[in-house]
């Protein structure tokens, strides 16, 4: 079987599918992607037998047919073979040569038949999701993630619905997002989405660059999602187990509020950064009335301090925090002014934006 591709949109589709593959799996077959071209079309898919993610390729091709071939070596050739319009593969029975121009490169392959897919999600309730607010679902609060935590539960992004709409939190312990979505969704809802599915779609959202109105459906069932997103498809198993009651970790209400414009916050942080403990980050914030005073240092006796504009209404006080944790609210926030909302120096302090009403930020202080 000989098939041909266009150079830019094959490596386009394999960046986002090839990385799903694990080389050090068991089984070796999970190193490759599956191919099944039929007519003018070429479907590749990637899974881990956690994840499972696929799309169309245009090609041309004289023959059906199914192979595999190994994923990460695959985008490395095409990413090296850009220069050329065209790329043919020649799929034999144990091998495949990609040539483009009079660059040739031959391949291992494996049998298509022994290729392990994932069963598909029954499409029951599926919901369309807008691009735009998808990466809102994603963007506002993955950052939260937990990582490797042996509490299973927090190494994924929770999806539940109150009031009728979509609600998407994280949180490692340390910290808390919660974004409220525009989207409706009546039927009672509580998943958690695995961090290597969150990252997948992360990566083939940013694909999306200008088309944030297309709309994305995703099905859910009990025990697995399916979201169909342009011409992908990604299906993942969730992670068992009862997501915390998040709604506890945030304070009804606060007794104190620092003002503060964003980029000259993010803009100080960014310079007391440099000389931050690396183990701990911690940073130090004093408010006055009208300023804000921050101060950090590290092992080696290195400080670094600013004062900046602010507005406080509270008592005097010191409240220290992991720098990043901050930083990392910053970037998601769209808002010109912040609001630090706090109680005490022991207790969780909210970060939202002033304009930003459906995202909600927790940190919790540290000693510093």
């Amino acid at each position: 079987m000989n098939i041909i591709f266009n150079t830019k949109t094959l490596t386009e589709k394999i960046k986002n599918i090839a990385p799903t593959a694990e080389a050090k799996q068991t089984l070796a077959i999970l190193g490759n992607m599956k191919v099944d071209v039929s007519n003018d079309n070429a479907k590749f898919t990637a899974s881990d037998l956690e994840i499972e993610v696929s799309t169309n390729v245009e090609c041309a091709s004289d023959a059906v047919g199914s192979f595999t071939i190994p994923a990460k070596k695959m985008l490395e050739i095409c990413n090296a073979l850009t220069a050329h319009n065209e790329i043919k593969l020649a799929v034999k029975e144990t091998k495949i040569d990609i040539t483009a121009g009079k660059s040739k490169v031959s391949l291992q392959t494996l049998p298509a038949a022994d290729y392990p897919l994932m069963d598909g999600v029954s499409e029951s309730n599926p919901v369309d999701i807008n691009v735009g607010e998808l990466q809102n679902i994603i963007n506002k609060t993955s950052f939260a993630m937990a990582y490797q935590d042996a509490r299973h539960f927090l190494n994924g992004l929770h999806i539940c619905n109150d009031n009728g709409k979509l609600i998407s939190v994280c949180t490692d312990g340390h910290r808390l997002a919660k974004y409220t979505s525009t989207i409706n969704y009546d039927v009672n809802l509580s998943i958690i989405i695995p961090r290597k599915c969150v990252m997948e779609i992360n990566r083939i959202l940013g694909s999306f660059k200008e088309s944030y109105d297309d709309l994305a459906e995703l099905t859910i069932n009990n025990n697995s999602i399916c979201l169909k997103l342009g011409e992908y498809i990604i299906i993942s198993k969730l992670i068992e187990g009862n997501y915390p009651n998040f709604n506890k970790v945030i304070p009804e209400s606060t007794q104190s509020k620092i003002s503060i414009d964003r980029f000259t916050f993010k803009n100080s942080l960014n310079i007391i950064s440099k000389v931050v403990n690396q183990q701990y980050k911690g940073v130090k914030l004093t408010p006055s009335s009208n300023s804000l005073h921050l101060i950090s240092s590290n092992t080696e006796s290195e400080v670094g301090e600013d004062q900046i504009d602010a507005q406080y209404d509270g008592d005097e006080l010191s409240i220290g925090f992991n720098i990043s944790y901050i930083q990392d609210v910053i970037d998601v926030l769209d808002s010109e002014n912040i609001h630090i909302c706090i109680n005490d120096q022991n207790s969780g302090c909210i970060l939202k934006g002033e304009s930003d009403t459906n995202s909600v930020y927790v940190i919790m202080p540290m000693r510093v």
